[in-house]
């Protein structure tokens, strides 16, 4: 090299972690031991076994090399089969150590996104439906204190007086003094009926936790689990199809991190399908039913599962309060007042350009806030004229479907429910993850939690704690991901079946788990929640009643009674009015909810803030 060159100075990385990894093995192998076993193996076992059998099979001794050969070949196989099992551990039991690791650690991540996305649910509110929101998640832990259900209950009615007596009925009830609490209960009965009602027009779930404490009812029944947000796998699926995690709300990331954590804790989730066999004219239509219906379904859910994704965005960027757009409204009122909220946004940014001394800061916030109204309210609006589209084909198919039934189907339109070659056939599976694919997601997780989704650096467990809505919206979004090979997320008998079933409790997760603690709360609370199926049989029935028009034998009752424990008096409810017009029954069944185009307006006001 020549004196002109410039000495150049390289980068590299020297790593003993396979040194480390083939001492280990070697610990776990037991070097010593094992050589003296192949010796002892070779020599004197060997040469007594070969000495004894030759006498025996040939009356007299082997040949020294006979001898030699046969104890070299022992110790040659047991050397070899030593190194076999050396390499072994270094490779294939590395590997599944890391796994293990993996499989803990995400399980310690999401714990603590669970727990995130809870205090960002709470923060998302304001006022009394903050307090409301507090005291809901203070109320589903059930190692509760009497101080605690007082603190509960005066954020959750607003009055010091009702929370105090709550605790007292409480504290009276725990140590079985139950004349004592039922004369408390009877003082205050009055004023719990009108609370009730006055909660209950903010959050009917509150209301109804109210009236479940006021009046003793168990919350041991909490452990075996808890219902889900309804249609959250819609809308986590929606924002994975249209790149826009705002279409999913903070609700839904909480509900897809909890459907994860119980599956990678070996959570399995019953499912119930049926198909029907017999006549092919009859399964062909039944078929084009069942597919047009689903279509109509996913339609009319992606549109309002996106106003509803809207109303939440509103109300985390302070545009509106939330209890105009509270959860429990129905769609058609939450439309009408989801487009007022965005004529309030417009007319805000329109007072913020005509200001004097106008804040650039503020005029691109709501700019940007009414950009991603709009694209939300746009998918919205699409999602609208899908679902004319499949109502209009739903529509083709079901008088298609009545036709058939009164002319060529069973007459008097019962569904026989058999074991038999001909009927309905109710296929039962489980949603669960194996070994590989459990290892397989927590492998793929373990390295996306270990960056920061927001900007793609490298981040810490710590960080996680406070992640933001959109980190937590982001996560839930990759666990569907890494889910969806393995369990299909995206196909409807999944999401209703999911849907159908409870999800673990875990209101005794707290900050201060470690990884082992949560993953034994896992465990423990998989393997007592209710697994029974009843609740995705009762659907399945409800389901061919009302959307198929037909009615359950007497035999098909009692199938469903002895196989799925499900309740007597709910089948008995269930019956087809043959009476009742074609007309009549498709019009209370299928109402979709138009959306009205998006307001010039609000684009033209948008393009002015822009510039």
């Amino acid at each position: 090299m020549s004196e002109s060159t410039p000495k150049r100075t390289t980068l590299d990385r020297e790593s003993k972690e396979h040194t480390r990894r083939l001492r280990k093995s070697l610990k776990k192998v037991r070097l010593s031991q094992a050589l003296m076993q192949i010796f002892w193996t070779a020599g004197p076992v060997t040469s007594l076994g070969l000495i004894g059998g030759y006498y025996i099979g040939y009356g007299t001794m082997p040949s020294t090399a006979l001898l030699i050969y046969f104890i070299s070949f022992t110790a040659i196989a047991g050397i070899i089969g030593l190194v076999a099992k050396v390499i072994y551990n270094t490779t294939q039991v590395a590997v599944e150590e890391q796994g293990e690791r993996d499989v803990l650690a995400v399980t310690d991540s999401l714990g603590d996104l669970i727990l995130a996305s809870r205090d960002r649910i709470v923060q998302s509110y304001e006022g009394r439906l903050q307090d409301i929101e507090a005291a809901m998640q203070l109320l589903r832990r059930m190692d509760m204190t009497p101080y605690g259900v007082r603190i509960a209950f005066t954020d959750l009615t607003g009055s010091r007086e009702i929370g105090e007596m709550m605790g007292r009925l409480f504290a009276y009830r725990r140590i079985g003094l139950s004349s004592k609490a039922d004369q408390l209960a009877a003082e205050y009965h009055g004023d719990i009926d009108a609370l009730m009602e006055e909660v209950g027009g903010l959050s009917p779930i509150a209301a109804d936790e109210l009236e479940n404490w006021f009046y003793g009812r168990s919350m041991e029944l909490l452990k075996f689990g808890v219902q889900r947000e309804q249609g959250y796998l819609q809308r986590i699926m929606s924002a994975i199809e249209y790149n826009n995690p705002l279409l999913m709300s903070l609700r839904d990331a909480e509900e897809m991190l909890i459907l994860a954590f119980e599956l990678i804790n070996e959570r399995e989730i019953p499912t119930l399908i049926f198909s029907y066999k017999g006549s092919w004219k009859y399964a062909t239509i039944l078929e084009e039913y069942q597919k047009s219906r689903s279509r109509f379904r996913v339609a009319q859910a992606k549109s309002g599962n996106r106003i509803r994704a809207l109303a939440s965005y509103l109300t985390e960027n302070q545009i509106s309060d939330p209890d105009n757009l509270h959860e429990e409204l129905p769609i058609d009122e939450l439309q009408n007042r989801v487009i007022r909220s965005l004529d309030l946004l417009s007319g805000m940014l329109v007072k913020e350009m005509a200001k004097k001394v106008s804040s650039q800061a503020e005029i691109k916030r709501l700019s940007d806030i009414l950009k991603n109204s709009l694209e939300l309210y746009e998918l919205a609006f699409k999602g609208s004229q899908e679902t004319k589209k499949a109502y209009t084909r739903l529509l083709e198919v079901s008088r298609r479907w009545e036709t058939f039934m009164e002319t060529k189907g069973t007459g008097s339109k019962t569904f026989e429910i058999t074991h038999q070659r001909k009927g309905i056939t109710i296929r039962e599976n489980e949603i669960f993850l194996n070994e590989e694919h459990r290892l397989e997601v927590c492998r793929h997780m373990a390295w996306y939690l270990k960056r920061d989704v927001s900007t793609g650096r490298t981040g810490t467990p710590k960080e996680l704690k406070n992640s933001s809505a959109m980190t937590l919206r982001r996560v839930a979004i990759e666990l569907a991901l890494a889910l969806e090979p393995h369990i299909h997320l995206s196909k409807p008998e999944i999401q209703r079946n999911i849907n159908a079933t409870k999800a673990i409790y875990l209101g005794g997760l707290t900050p201060d788990m470690s990884a082992a603690q949560k993953a034994d709360l896992g465990k423990n609370m998989a393997n007592i929640v209710d697994q029974s199926p009843k609740q995705s049989a009762a659907h399945l029935a409800d389901t061919l009643v009302r959307y198929y028009g037909v009615n359950l034998s007497p035999e098909a009752k009692e199938f469903l009674i002895t196989n799925y424990e499900v309740d007597p008096e709910f089948l008995d409810q269930l019956s087809y009015d043959e009476n009742r017009s074609w007309e009549e029954w498709f019009g209370e069944l299928y109402n979709p909810v138009e959306i009205p185009p998006p307001k010039p307006r609000w684009s033209r006001i948008r393009k002015r803030a822009k510039k």
